[in-house]
């Protein structure tokens, strides 16, 4: 029992010495290399890369841009967007690019074309292996890493009484009470420590959720993430859309409004644009209009009409809020709360982000996290070095 305990003790330190040193290359290789990791919340690039797979992307000049490239590109008050490019044509430097590109599942290309600089090419991808990120972005899942942390390691310079070993006259090898094995430790203590290091300081990523709302003639959906619109920072905007349905076609109008009411002194600002069917990774495949130029939203109380629509239609509504990365937003005043109002065929429908501004984060703390694991692993050499003194005190 006591060999197969060995034996099973040594093969945990040499995963978990494996997985640190995953870790410290991956770390170098985004440090040198500008590589980094996406994760696909939709399927518009599927069947080749389907929602919940996990990208390798490194950054490259737009020059390298080439007819089939699945790129990452940045907005302009907007998330992100990978897509494959269709064209490649001269920008207004020989630095950029101006490049078209289309989703491989979208029936049309992006409503515009982007105008590049640098870019994130998709170097490869693993289907489903997003989730697994997702999981170990929990908190509950990384407070049980940092407490395993701390019991491998105390366990691993924990003394023992039959580990060491000398030589008699003779030439046998026998054991010596007292003397501690600490024949892996060392590896342990470089390379365990980044492992939990690395999973600790993982940020979760955004989760949208799908809401619905629905009264007697009307229906409102209203798909975001609420962690992040709660939790603003200026200069990264959060997309939050809202589809506007009737449940019974016929004739008449449907008024589509918007109400704001909080801290003005949040500088909360926001781009609306409509679009007949749901948007994809804010991409509108029959393109799209746009309901409200990028400015400062109203919180004074007051509905103010965005759009309207016949009864027998649908409008999808795509919001971009975000604070400006050149001012400092007054969060004291508290957030700011939005509405959107559907009203029409003798009914009235509402549906709400929640709240809205740079509120106390939701998710983990990466500093936090940061201390857990530095802790973990403190504690573990604590306990194992009280257990030694105690040991040699009692010889």
């Amino acid at each position: 029992m006591r060999g197969a305990g060995r034996f099973l003790g040594d093969a945990v330190l040499s995963l978990a010495a494996f997985g640190g040193f995953v870790c410290v290359v991956l770390v170098v290789l985004a440090f040198a290399f500008n590589v980094s990791l996406i994760m696909f919340k939709t399927g518009s690039m599927g069947p080749t890369i389907p929602a919940g797979s996990l990208a390798v992307v490194r950054e490259i000049p737009a020059p390298e841009i080439r007819v089939g490239d699945v790129l990452t590109v940045d907005r302009p008050a907007a998330l992100p967007i990978t897509h494959r490019v269709t064209s490649v044509g001269g920008g207004p430097s020989n630095a950029e690019r101006v490049i078209t590109m289309k989703g491989d599942a979208n029936e049309a290309e992006d409503p515009a074309p982007y105008t590049v600089s640098s870019v994130r090419i998709v170097m490869g991808s693993i289907p489903n292996l997003a989730y697994g990120v997702v999981w170990l972005s929990s908190p509950w899942v990384l407070a049980l890493l940092t407490l395993g942390a701390s019991a491998l390691v105390t366990w691993a310079f924990w003394p023992r009484e039959t580990s060491g070993r000398d030589e008699t006259s003779d030439g046998d090898q026998v054991r010596v009470p007292g003397q501690p094995e600490n024949g892996s430790q060392a590896s342990l203590v470089f390379l365990v420590v980044p492992l939990t290091l690395g999973f600790a300081l993982s940020a979760p990523p955004q989760a949208a959720t799908e809401e619905v709302v629905a009264s007697g003639h009307l229906r409102l959906t209203a798909i975001g993430d609420h962690a992040a619109m709660a939790h603003l920072a200026p200069g990264e905007p959060v997309q939050w859309q809202v589809g506007v349905a009737a449940v019974e076609s016929g004739p008449g109008v449907v008024r589509i409004e918007l109400l704001g009411k909080g801290n003005a002194g949040l500088g909360l600002h926001a781009a609306i644009r409509s679009c007949d069917r749901r948007w994809v990774e804010g991409t509108c495949a029959g393109g799209a209009d746009r309901v409200q130029v990028g400015g400062p939203v109203a919180v004074d109380g007051t509905k103010r009409q965005l759009t309207t629509m016949p009864v027998a239609e649908e409008r999808w509504l795509l919001f971009d809020l975000w604070l400006p990365a050149d001012g400092t937003p007054d969060a004291a005043g508290g957030p700011v709360h939005l509405q959107v109002h559907a009203s029409g065929s003798g009914d009235d429908v509402t549906t709400s982000p929640g709240l809205v501004g740079p509120l106390a984060p939701t998710g983990t703390n990466p500093l936090l996290a940061l201390f857990a694991a530095v802790g973990s692993v403190g504690l573990g050499l604590a306990l194992a070095g009280a257990a030694r003194w105690r040991g040699k005190r009692n010889r």
